[in-house]
């Protein structure tokens, strides 16, 4: 990493700073509590807005383009590494490209961490998202939205949206996560990212208590003063003078509550995404490692989720049968 970060020093001269590493996803599997886990440790920096996106579009090959790039990242330290967190960097087809554009950009050394979660969750929580945010096109009944809208499985196909990156950067640069150790060892997968970065581990300045992003305290958009964190004044003048506790807080307070979570998808539901997926959780499950074991048990998906709908899963179902 040390030449790496040689490489991004010394491009400074040539236009300004640029990312060492990429969090590239996956989107609703804790890309935000990584970002601001990987935040605490002093030779880290991540620029004000988590998910720049820059690399989505032919734009950022080019002198101006580049330059934009360049100042997410100017007020790094000669001795920290750079990093953003766009999940439209897996979004193909919608976004289409990245991972070359980043060979182009960055270089071969780049390396990225990818966040895989439980398929059926992490679509729920897409869905509970695109509602909270307002996107006005979405589907409110998930059961009818998975099946009309393209993106829940498409977004969800881990393997074929990692496989462009790992062609790009080489195995040994792309890290896959699994959402559900992050979360049972955040200070232990932290370590490991830290060391995957060349940095010294500093667990101890992570509280594993805290999780961000969560939906239940995910401001909404319907606040009446929603507007100000979005307008310009606040995004270039107040923001960057304010540290994450304060922003975060103004947020919750001028955007409102977010909208209730909707129905969980049906048993039927469950089933067709789980047919739709297998291939790709088998394939994510190899690239990841996992040493001929599957990240997620298709049994286990199913019997929880179907238990969430209100309907006993197949495990749940035997053990009711059996008191009876």
């Amino acid at each position: 990493m040390g030449g790496q970060a040689t490489e991004s020093v010394r491009s400074s001269a040539a236009g300004g700073r640029l990312p060492d590493f990429l969090i590239i996803g996956a989107m609703k599997a804790g890309t935000t509590t990584l970002y601001r886990d990987l935040q605490t440790h002093p030779r880290v920096y991540f620029p004000l807005d988590k998910e720049p996106g820059n690399l989505c579009d032919d734009r950022v090959l080019t002198p101006e383009g580049r330059a934009d790039y360049a100042a997410h990242f100017r007020r790094a330290r000669a001795d920290q590494v750079c990093g953003e967190a766009s999940t439209a960097y897996t979004k193909m087809p919608v976004y289409t490209g990245a991972a070359e554009r980043a060979r182009s950009l960055l270089g071969p050394g780049l390396k990225a961490i990818y966040l895989v979660r439980d398929p059926i969750a992490r679509i729920i929580s897409q869905h509970h998202h695109e509602l909270t945010v307002g996107r006005l096109e979405v589907i409110p009944d998930i059961n009818e939205a998975v099946r009309q809208t393209a993106r829940y499985l498409d977004y969800t196909r881990y393997a074929t949206q990692v496989r462009p990156w790992i062609d790009a950067f080489g195995a040994a640069n792309v890290k896959i996560v699994p959402f559900e150790r992050y979360v049972r060892d955040r200070r232990g997968v932290t370590s490991d990212l830290c060391a995957f970065l060349g940095l010294d581990p500093r667990p101890d300045l992570i509280d594993p208590d805290r999780v961000f992003n969560a939906a239940e305290s995910k401001p909404g958009r319907a606040g009446r003063l929603a507007w100000i964190t979005n307008s310009r004044a606040y995004r270039g003048l107040v923001r960057p003078l304010v540290g994450q506790e304060v922003r975060d807080r103004v947020r919750r307070l001028l955007h409102g509550k977010p909208p209730p979570r909707p129905a969980p998808p049906t048993p039927e539901t469950v089933r067709f995404i789980l047919d739709s997926l297998r291939d790709e959780m088998r394939a994510i499950s190899s690239l990841a490692g996992a040493g001929g074991v599957l990240l997620w048990d298709e049994g286990e998906l199913l019997a929880k989720h179907t238990a969430r709908a209100g309907v006993p899963g197949p495990c749940e179902k035997s053990r009711l049968e059996g008191r009876a």
